[in-house]
């Protein structure tokens, strides 16, 4: 068998000590928010959160993946923000969205889980995961970091939401006055939340929840007091039923 010379040897020593260069830089998902003017204070957080479940009986433990910056003017009150969303774990501690999509408390079935008390379910493939992170703007009264139901002054139903699959999927509420439908993007996208109300079907709504093209990520989601995501109605920035 040959083997290297002595310096040879040495070099491969020296070769393989070497670090290894850093993954290449990936810049944040960076999205913008909109909401009713509010009194800034030391304690008013903009926040995307996510929920880890053990079980689909067990309770959902509330996690907060990032805090955003709030864009605060001379007047004292606020009504837009921004968060970041880092996708790498290797230059930042703590969750990202690289980490979150390997853990398998937030990655769960879609089926049975965003469809639990649906009727009429059809989702293709049936066998899609996914993990969604929401947004929030509340009030830190606790000093905890984390939002309550009695902290939380808005919402939105728009989620950014990952999918180990593209998938499409379809449901009627129980009550028959709602159906839901939508299109999915594998990975991460950011899903819009638009309602609709026929004029001829009153009383009956038509919701879609599909995955955007990154350039409509740039356009604000507005966050608003907590509705009904399967009956809400409002207007967007173009003037359309979200």
């Amino acid at each position: 068998m040959l083997k290297p010379a002595g310096g040879c040897a040495a070099l491969l020593t020296l070769l393989t000590a070497c670090p290894q260069p850093p993954p290449p830089y990936v810049p944040p998902v960076v999205l913008n928010f909109r909401f009713p003017e509010t009194a800034v204070g030391q304690n008013l957080r903009l926040a995307a959160i996510y929920f880890e479940q053990a079980t689909p009986e067990a309770e959902p433990k509330l996690k907060v993946l990032a805090l955003g910056s709030l864009n605060a003017g001379a007047s004292g009150s606020v009504s837009s923000g921004t968060i970041q969303l880092f996708g790498s774990s290797s230059y930042y501690g703590g969750s990202t969205l690289d980490t979150l999509k390997n853990n398998p408390l937030c990655v769960t079935p879609f089926k049975g889980g965003e469809t639990k008390g649906m009727t009429a379910v059809m989702v293709t493939p049936e066998t899609v995961r996914t993990c969604n992170v929401y947004f929030t703007l509340f009030r830190d009264t606790s000093g905890d970091g984390k939002p309550t139901s009695d902290e939380e002054l808005y919402q939105t139903h728009d989620l950014y939401s990952y999918a180990n699959a593209a998938f499409t999927y379809q449901f009627t509420s129980l009550d028959t006055f709602s159906t839901e439908s939508g299109t999915r993007a594998a990975g991460w996208s950011l899903v819009r939340h638009e309602v609709l109300q026929p004029s001829e079907t009153l009383n009956r709504y038509v919701v879609s929840m599909n995955s955007v093209p990154t350039a409509d990520q740039a356009i604000a989601i507005r966050l608003h007091e907590s509705t009904n995501r399967l009956t809400s109605q409002g207007l967007n920035h173009a003037g359309g039923q979200k």
